[in-house]
């Protein structure tokens, strides 16, 4: 009898498969779902189909859906802010922020597709369920406050007026980016890439 027993295992978790491996499945799974469908439509079964794993899979990991977007949205966000903030280290112009930035936007797009398309409709799920705005919020806030330092190096090396709301700058350049997020989700890299580089000739290295 003691040499059959095996440890208890929760509910939905599937026998013989790694949990951290099952749980990145699904986080993975959950991003691409929700940029696919949007936060209503992409049922737990059908983030389980994509992930590879039984639905009760989805809840032994998360619990709710509305837990598992707000895993997700720390993941891209957090994705988003490691390489964002490599990349706007030191003191750069309103301009050079915004450059090193779409650079950043380009590249993700390319390597990690679903990011693009979950940045697109992430906020407008947000507006949509209630239950969704803290964790959006609290991301959001992570990604203007990060920039909004950077802003202020700018600013002490007089590469930025210093009259200007560091928090307001952040959060015009971060506008800019969210549209080029929304143009990738529909678009082709390679086109996105074209636009990208029409818009720093035309407007960011126009004199």
């Amino acid at each position: 009898m003691t040499q059959n027993k095996r440890a208890k295992v929760g509910p939905g978790r599937p026998a013989g498969i790694d949990s951290g491996e099952t749980r990145q499945r699904v986080i993975d799974a959950a991003i691409r779902c929700f940029a696919q469908h949007g936060y209503g439509p992409a049922t737990n079964s059908l983030i389980a189909g994509m992930a590879g794993v039984t639905a009760g899979a989805v809840y032994y990991h998360f619990g709710t859906k509305s837990q598992l977007f707000e895993t997700a949205c720390a993941e891209v966000y957090g994705r988003i802010q490691e390489r964002a903030a490599v990349a706007v280290e030191g003191a750069l112009s309103v301009r050079g922020l915004l450059k090193a930035l779409l650079a950043v936007s380009m590249r993700i797009n390319h390597e990690y597709p679903d990011l693009a398309g979950f940045v697109a409709t992430a906020p407008i799920d947000a507006r949509r369920h209630a239950e969704l705005s803290g964790p959006f919020d609290a991301v959001s806030k992570g990604m203007v406050e990060g920039l909004a330092d950077a802003v202020l190096r700018g600013q002490q090396a007089e590469l930025i007026p210093a009259q200007l709301n560091p928090v307001q700058v952040a959060r015009l350049i971060l506008a800019v980016v969210d549209g080029f997020a929304h143009a990738a989700a529909a678009s082709d890299p390679i086109e996105m890439d074209i636009l990208d580089d029409l818009f720093e000739r035309l407007l960011l290295d126009a004199g």
